[in-house]
Parts: C-alpha cells; structure tokens; sequence
C-alpha cells in the first residue's frame, strides 16, 4: 500500500515518495521525509548531506570559500531553491516544499527510524518531530 499525504491546497492525495525519490537527486540532501497532512503546504523534514551544502554555498559564493559550516538561514535558502529546480525538472511534478525543517540525526535503524529493509519510518519520523512541526506552521 502507498502512503499518501491529504494535501489541504489543493483537495487532493499526494504521494510523498515521489516528491522524495526526486528531492534525493540532489547530493545536498541525504535524507528527506515530506510532511503536510491536513495542511496548505506540503513540507519537509530533511538530514542534509553537510558537505555537499557547504560545498554548494561555496561555489555560488552565499559563504566565503574559506567557511567552515553554514547557517540555518543559508541551508533553508539554499535547500529551498535546490529542491523547487529538481521538483520543477520533474514533468509530472506540480508540487512545492514550503516549510523545511532541518536535522542532525540521520534517520537509522538503531533510532528505530529506519526499517531493517533501510526504507524510513514516515509515521515515527513525524512522531519524533511532532514540536517541531507544528511550528513549521504556525
């Protein structure tokens, strides 16, 4: 059974893996769950491939070549902009990511995130970040 999201906007089910398998075309994202039921934005929970982002605002100069991390701030934009060119390559893709929510902690097996099978726990991932998200939209 596919998991489905209810996207409020637009009255309609929106499978997320879809929006996810063509979000992880970029290098700067190394995990990504897409959150937003019963919501007017779809959103995302994303684990950042750091060195790639860092990389990235390097080369179109948003940090000097010499920084060693990059803001919040910095990340979201750059992430934001990253995943709406990718979304935007996909045809068959009409949706956005509106709120980003960034985080540390890779999703695992051992956090019991992950499956034996290595596919995410969308429902526990949600769960872990349940505070998080609702301030994502307020």
């Amino acid at each position: 059974m596919k998991y489905k999201i209810y996207w409020e906007n637009s009255g309609e089910n929106v499978e997320p893996l879809e929006l996810e398998d063509a979000a992880l075309r970029s290098t700067l994202i190394q995990q990504i769950v897409v959150i937003g039921q019963d919501q007017r934005r779809l959103g995302a929970i994303i684990v950042p491939n750091k060195e790639e982002v860092l990389t990235a605002a390097k080369t179109i100069s948003i940090v000097d070549a010499d920084a060693s991390e990059l803001s919040k701030e910095k990340m979201t934009s750059l992430a934001r902009k990253m995943i709406q060119e990718i979304l935007g390559m996909t045809s068959e893709c009409s949706f956005q990511i509106g709120p980003i929510l960034f985080v540390d902690e890779p999703f695992t097996i051992d956090s019991g995130l992950m499956t034996p099978t290595m596919k995410i726990r969308r429902d526990r991932v949600v769960a872990k970040y349940k505070e998080e998200i609702a301030n994502l939209y307020k």
